[in-house]
């Protein structure tokens, strides 16, 4: 045997012992009805089946009724159907408030979008931040997140004639302290994916969903020295349904164990779920097909101590996305 043919027989050897690489599988569980809703509270998931909510244990594919999270009702002045945030240290809380019908894009469902951003404090200060009449608020819920060290808020600024932009928000001074550019056009939106290092490189970064009926484009913003600077892009995503309250779509979680935080989002068409990683660029960890579209928000489960996913899709079925 020559020693070219020894190498090659070597290679060949090496790979049918090497391990196989884990395959990511959607498995759709047997739900005791139509799933339509999936909500969650930190790491805590409740799906709603019916009229009745129900979680799934750890290493359990078995259906266990429980009551559904009980939510702050939204205070005087905010949307009807505002979602109030609260920050990690529970210090804080955040809602979208004053109503208005200046813009009428009904991406989320009806017309009616939000001209303020309130912030109450513990110790019963509160703030408002009140958009001038070339804008809204076109979003349900403030997130907060930690970029350079101090808690901020990220919201969804739609400008009238110029479409949707990110706004960062000191919650300090309740200031727009930074916003991405807006898409450029009436109606144009765009969703929050996901808030971790998912470069790897110490700076926290955005991860966002340019137009995710149409256009669907990943972007990664990240937050240097008070400023929001593009890394990257990644084409066919979307993390929203139109006209739909779920905003959740996307889950931050590392899908292939070398320790980065990476994104999960279904594909444009939303009959793939996508887990991407960004080190050392975006690739594909995993692209799972779907036996139909996401609809509801990404929920994540422990699964033989590994990391699992849930959605509902369109079909009202429960799906179950592992390694």
């Amino acid at each position: 045997m020559s020693l070219l043919q020894h190498i090659l027989a070597t290679f060949v050897l090496l790979a049918f012992c090497a391990p196989a690489a884990a395959q990511w599988q959607a498995e759709i569980l047997a739900a005791p009805g139509l799933v339509t809703a999936i909500d969650t509270s930190g790491t805590d998931i409740r799906i709603a089946i019916g009229e009745s909510w129900y979680r799934l244990p750890p290493d359990s594919r078995r259906f266990e009724a429980v009551a559904g999270f009980e939510h702050p009702a939204p205070p005087p002045g905010a949307l009807p159907d505002a979602r109030v945030a609260i920050s990690a240290d529970r210090t804080t809380r955040a809602w979208l408030a004053d109503p208005t019908a200046r813009y009428s894009h009904g991406v989320l469902g009806d017309a009616i979008e939000a001209g303020s951003l309130v912030i109450e404090r513990r110790h019963g200060r509160t703030s408002v931040l009140r958009l001038a009449q070339d804008a809204v608020f076109e979003d349900i819920v403030p997130r907060f997140a930690i970029l350079g060290g101090t808690e901020r808020i990220l919201v969804v600024k739609s400008y009238l004639e110029r479409g949707s932009a990110l706004a960062i928000v000191d919650t300090e001074t309740a200031a727009i302290i930074a916003e991405t550019p807006p898409i450029g056009r009436p109606n144009a939106w765009l969703n929050p994916a996901g808030v971790a290092d998912y470069n790897g490189d110490g700076t926290v970064d955005i991860a966002l969903v340019r137009q995710p009926h149409i256009v669907g484009r990943l972007e990664l913003w990240s937050w240097r020295s008070g400023k929001l600077d593009k890394l990257a892009e990644v084409a066919d995503v979307s993390n929203h349904a139109i006209g739909s309250r779920a905003l959740g779509l996307s889950l931050t979680a590392d899908f292939n164990g070398d320790g980065r935080p990476d994104l999960a989002v279904p594909s444009l068409d939303r009959r793939s779920l996508r887990l991407i990683g960004f080190v050392p660029q975006p690739f594909d960890i995993a692209r799972v097909p779907l036996p139909a579209r996401i609809a509801t928000n990404i929920g994540s489960v422990r699964l033989q101590g590994r990391v699992a996913l849930i959605a509902g899709l369109e079909s009202g079925e429960l799906v179950l996305i592992h390694d």
